[in-house]
């Protein structure tokens, strides 16, 4: 057993000093994989964004073929095309008149590109406008 009195000083700074290293590198390898972790946490909120926008895309494809649809897709004499920007879907009825839908899915809204066109519908800022090509 080594007595206090026979420790020096010196042993006693090395030894603190092996521990405060250790310290360090543990903490730099923590600090690493933390990194680490953080860009993959990025990489699998990406990754899932684009299962979303994908998964909106596909509902917006396939819209027309549900049922509770808000116009009749198969009624005679109607044309339901697909836009997609700004708006989605442009319906003609020529009992109902016109109609513009926009087809979202999950917690998604409209985004303030969509969001305008519907401003102008509904302030009646509609037109139409022949144009004759020559």
């Amino acid at each position: 057993m080594v007595e206090i009195d026979t420790v020096q000083p010196g042993a006693l700074f090395v030894a603190g000093g092996w521990v405060s290293w250790s310290l360090v590198l543990l903490a730099v390898a923590l600090l690493y994989a933390l990194g680490r972790l953080a860009r993959r946490v990025r990489a699998l909120r990406s990754e899932l964004r684009g299962t979303q926008v994908r998964g909106g895309h596909l509902a917006e494809a396939l819209a027309p073929l549900i049922a509770d649809f808000p116009v009749e897709v198969g009624k005679e004499g109607t044309t339901t095309l697909f836009l997609g920007q700004p708006v989605d879907y442009v319906h003609f009825d020529p009992d109902e008149g016109v109609t513009f839908i926009e087809v979202k899915s999950g917690e998604s809204g409209l985004s303030a590109r969509q969001r305008r066109p519907r401003e102008l519908v509904e302030a009646g800022r509609v037109r139409w406008q022949t144009y004759r090509v020559r």
